[in-house]
């Protein structure tokens, strides 16, 4: 099932120590030599001189050099400046933007991010005051290929250096940590095929898929300079210039100068169904957990899910009875992720009853074994919609793991149906399936369950269609993962029966189903087909994948929008149905009147 040939030579790759670059490290050094055309620096660790040299931007926690124009080294591969990281408050070292230095500190790699450590203000010497800056490099006029290696980011040159974007659209909100994210081509920009490189680079030259990381991405950090965090939504633009950082896996403007053109952020609903369409939706609701904080259960206040005031759960309950009743247009059907329990279920339908008496939502759940209590369910109308059977997949809560412990944490949920229209019926079958996480998707653990839980569900509903080869079969949910191979588990094409196994570390050998499910989410534009936002990058998450049969009768798919967009400031404010989510929900229209 795995490439073991190949993961054995990784492994044994990773153990060989690393040999250390031949280099004495001492005398003084150009900020170039330091940073090299590569993404290590030399003389890790150790103390270096580099004289005559200009501050850039200066911060609370340190301050960026650079090299005068007059005296770079001419090649447009290495950097000019550096990051100087005072370990005590830079106040106390008394630089200002212009002065010309001198100093010596240690060289550091901090999460691949190159600087200068500083202990003392000692090691720095003020040669002269009000100079000129550089002129700050303008990031949306340089190339963005690859052009060192197939291992060194294009915006790796530039590291260290003032940079700036004249007028970029935010295309991430304002996260948890204070940093937002601008295209520096002025467009979104979506998750593509293959491997994070970048973050995962010991997959580097095993033949897998290689994703370029979005190069032309970038966050903006205001706080690491000292100055407010902004937050700012999805569609503002921004002029800013600051010195180029490298932060967990991501190229920031750790900023000086920030001008901010904000714009209104946006709730956008799906269209109504007309009267003769059934629609179905899946929507992941972030850790739906109820007042009760449970024995047994890592559940408790705060940060831990369960809200702290009965004011702020009902707060979230409205948020999600709007965005269930209104941006995806009251479904028939809801095949909901990430909610506690039957209380915390019952209470959504309740309030979403309360806001429209018209909609009486049936509530289906089952616990499973996850670690912070969290399970799939739906909601029912039951108006429209017949129930026969409710209830998890066949043997999931008791199935082993490959490598150790239990398969599912959150059992699939099998939902038996009949759409009803006039005196006809239409019988369906429902899985809502929450895979493990991409968190940890480096460990052979992770990808061996990821793997595993796509290979049993395909082979769950291979046997249905080995009976009934015109079954209508729903697979939708919180797949953790894209509708293409990440390079190192392809789970949606496990799932649909159309994975190669050489896109992916870790596949079966061959389709596990057949005939292949087809993913509505290709029906959706290219330009809108994303459903959450990670590292700035938008990307799916969210499917449906239907049978063929079932799929000769869907008409449309589409998002709701107002989630994955939205700061998340907004999730316990009280302002309908912004941020009840950070996924926007997904649903697909179906007319039995095609059969």
């Amino acid at each position: 099932m795995i490439k073991r040939s190949l993961l054995l030579l990784l492994i044994l790759a990773l153990i060989v120590p690393v040999i250390a670059q031949d280099e004495d490290c001492e005398g003084v050094y150009t900020i170039a030599e330091i940073q090299t055309v590569t993404d290590d620096s030399i003389c890790q660790g150790d103390r270096v001189f580099v004289e005559d040299v200009i501050v850039t931007a200066v911060g609370i926690r340190g301050f960026f050099i650079q090299t005068p124009d007059d005296r770079h080294d001419d090649n447009p591969l290495t950097s000019e400046g550096i990051y100087v990281f005072t370990t005590r408050p830079t106040p106390l070292f008394g630089v200002q933007v212009g002065d010309r230095i001198t100093v010596e500190g240690r060289v550091k790699e901090e999460f691949n991010f190159t600087r200068l450590e500083v202990s003392s203000p000692n090691r720095v010497e003020i040669l002269s005051s009000g100079n000129d800056v550089p002129e700050p490099i303008d990031l949306m006029a340089v190339d963005l290929e690859w052009t060192v290696g197939e291992d060194v980011h294009p915006l790796e040159r530039y590291e260290g250096m003032l940079v700036s974007v004249l007028d970029a659209p935010v295309v991430a909100p304002t996260n948890y940590f204070d940093e937002f994210g601008i295209s520096l081509t002025g467009e979104r920009a979506f998750r593509e095929a293959g491997v994070e490189i970048d973050l995962d680079p010991q997959f580097a030259n095993m033949g897998l898929p290689q994703f370029d990381l979005n190069p032309e991405l970038i966050e903006i950090d205001p706080p690491e300079m000292g100055m407010d965090a902004e937050f700012v939504p999805v569609g503002s633009r921004v002029a800013v210039d600051g010195g180029l950082a490298y932060s967990y896996q991501d190229y920031q403007i750790w900023t000086r100068d920030l001008v901010i053109e904000r714009v209104e952020e946006v709730v956008r609903s799906v269209r109504p169904a007309t009267e003769d369409e059934f629609t179905i939706a899946t929507q992941n609701v972030l850790n739906l957990f109820d007042l009760t904080n449970d024995p047994r259960r890592d559940d408790s206040t705060s940060e831990d899910y369960v809200p702290d005031t009965t004011e702020l759960y009902q707060i979230r309950l409205r948020k999600l009875s709007e965005q269930i009743r209104i941006n995806l247009g009251a479904p028939d059907i809801v095949a909901i992720q990430e909610i506690e329990n039957a209380r915390a279920l019952t209470d959504l339908a309740f309030q979403i009853y309360s806001d429209d008496p018209s909609l009486r939502y049936y509530g289906c759940i089952a616990e499973g074994n996850d670690g912070r209590g969290i399970d799939n369910a739906y909601l029912v109308n039951l108006e429209r919609v017949n129930i026969n059977s409710c209830e998890r997949m066949d043997g999931t809560l008791e199935a082993s793991d490959p490598t150790a412990g239990l398969l599912f944490g959150r059992p699939p949920l099998i939902l038996e149906a009949e759409l009803l229209h006039g005196r006809d019926t239409t019988r369906i079958t429902l899985i809502n399936l929450h895979v493990k996480s991409l968190s940890g998707d480096e460990t052979d653990r992770v990808q061996q369950r990821r793997a595993a839980q796509a290979a049993y569900v395909a082979g769950y509903v291979q046997g249905i269609l080995l009976v009934d080869p015109e079954a209508n079969v729903v697979v939708l949910g919180d797949l953790n993962a894209f509708e293409f191979s990440d390079g190192l588990v392809d789970v949606v094409g496990i799932l649909s029966g159309t994975h190669n196994p050489d896109d992916a570390l870790v596949a079966p050998d061959e389709d596990l189903l057949e005939p292949n499910l087809i993913n509505q989410v290709m029906r959706v534009p290219v330009e809108d087909r994303y459903s959450y936002i990670f590292n700035s990058t938008s990307q799916v998450l969210d499917h449906i994948l239907t049978t063929p049969a079932l799929d000769a009768l869907i008409v449309d798919a589409q998002f709701s929008r107002g989630n994955a967009d939205a700061l998340y400031t907004s999730e316990f404010e009280d302002n309908g149905a912004l941020r009840s989510s950070d996924h926007d929900g997904f649903v697909i229209y179906i007319n039995p009147a095609q059969e």
